[in-house]
């Protein structure tokens, strides 16, 4: 009873620092929420009208600026599915997760890392990897395949993504679609010990340049 009464003493007299120790707790439990809340899903095709996407994903995502080329994010972690029926893929949510308009309201691309926080090599190459068969089952194909290779789980490919000197991959369905992807080094504060890293993606409308 006297701890409880020394609490309540010390909060009536120390408003401030109470109410931004309170705030703090607030900020780090909707955090926490956040991140435990199952992602929601952003379901798109590159060229089609804004309105079709938020009608077909269950993320929330504003409207377009009318006359604008912007982009917006989903109000939720949400993960990638591409809706094309014939080149469909789905990414791991992600928290870094853009979607570019045009100013006639279409989609015009989309910036993301298909993680929710920096990764250990082995999880983040297994993205990457992951994404890369669902291209290649469902018709993608790999630009200049001599010069820029798929990634693989070999020495050559650890020893430069940990060197943070891998090169990003580019993937393209013709006349339709483009995806570069690369794994970079992340400095996470939250782990100084260790090494992490971060995928790059990002898609658009495929573009010839030969």
């Amino acid at each position: 009873m006297k701890t409880h009464s020394k609490l309540i003493q010390w909060i009536t007299t120390h408003k401030a620092p109470a109410l931004f120790i309170a705030l703090l707790l607030g900020i780090g439990v909707c955090k926490a929420a956040e991140l435990l809340a199952p992602a929601k899903e952003i379901a798109l095709i590159i060229g089609e009208p804004w309105t079709n996407m938020q009608v077909r994903s269950t993320a929330e995502i504003g409207p377009v600026f009318e006359g604008r080329h912007w982009y917006r994010e989903p109000k939720q972690i949400s993960f990638l599915r591409f809706a094309d029926s014939n080149y469909q893929f789905t990414t791991p949510p992600a928290k870094f997760f853009t979607i570019g308009f045009d100013s006639n309201g279409n989609i015009d691309g989309v910036r993301m890392s298909p993680q929710v926080e920096p990764l250990p090599l082995q999880e983040t190459l297994n993205i990457v990897l992951n994404l890369q068969e669902q291209w290649r089952k469902t018709g993608w194909e790999l630009d200049d395949a001599e010069e820029n290779p798929p990634y693989e789980d070999n020495v050559e490919w650890r020893k430069a993504i940990e060197q943070c000197t891998a090169y990003s991959t580019y993937w393209h369905v013709k006349g339709l679609y483009s995806i570069a992807i690369a794994i970079g080094c992340f400095k996470d504060y939250r782990h100084p010990e260790e090494k992490r890293y971060l995928i790059t993606m990002s898609m658009g409308k495929y573009i010839d340049y030969q």
